[in-house]
């Protein structure tokens, strides 16, 4: 949830093993490009800032259509979500390499440091999520979850709270490793769409949680 500088993406991962053949999220080691030179990555998607007088403002559950206008949003281009950019984060490509499951189909990230970073990830489903309950939800998600604690994270809890975003369900787990590294990992689940948010932090805790705040607060998930 990297290269030399051991930049690990602690508790990016989920399964939905429920849904026989679909994508899900990994566990993974990010690089922020541009902070690690040792490190490689692939051609980065792009991605938009907007420009204008508002902020994001929450998509329309009807339509499932994004509202991404106003100053500093990022709105990748063919992606299911947008949200505003967080004071003092540099946007940052991001690779990662898979330890299990299957790669996310778009993943990008904004970063303090190397070790201080919000990554978002996005997963195609092959069934509507909203079809599913809370504890059919978990019980994907825990699979993965019990794999990671094996690897050495250490969870807070391995029962996630439940918590909203954008009007759509999140799982929220937080814990760290060994190397100390601490992470909140959100998976948030709106149809065919799974959205993983990793706000990971070494020293800048307060900095890399007012973030993530700020990101959840204006992100809004097309499914």
């Amino acid at each position: 949830m990297w290269s030399t500088t051991s930049l690990r993406l602690i508790g990016a991962a989920a399964a939905l093993v429920l849904l026989a053949g679909c994508s899900t999220t990994i566990a993974g080691i990010p690089t922020a490009a541009g902070r690690d030179a040792t490190s490689t990555s692939s051609d980065p998607t792009p991605t938009t800032e907007t420009s204008g007088q508002t902020g994001t403002s929450e998509s329309d559950p009807g339509t499932g259509e994004l509202n991404c206008e106003g100053d500093n949003v990022i709105a990748p281009e063919g992606q299911p979500f947008c949200f505003d950019a967080p004071e003092g984060f540099t946007p940052d490509e991001v690779t990662i390499d898979n330890q299990a499951g299957s790669a996310a189909s778009y993943s990008t990230g904004l970063s303090l440091t190397p070790r201080d970073l919000i990554v978002i990830s996005v997963y195609e489903l092959s069934l509507d999520s909203d079809d599913l309950s809370d504890r059919e939800l978990i019980d994907a998600l825990s699979a993965v979850i019990e794999q990671l604690a094996e690897q050495g994270f250490d969870f807070t809890a391995t029962e996630p709270q439940v918590r909203e975003v954008d009007g759509a369900r999140a799982f929220y787990y937080t814990g760290n490793d060994a190397t100390g590294l601490f992470s909140d990992t959100y998976f948030i689940f709106r149809g065919r769409t799974e959205l993983q948010v990793n706000c990971q932090w070494e020293t800048m805790m307060t900095e890399v949680l007012n973030g993530c705040d700020d990101i959840r607060a204006s992100l809004q998930i097309s499914g």
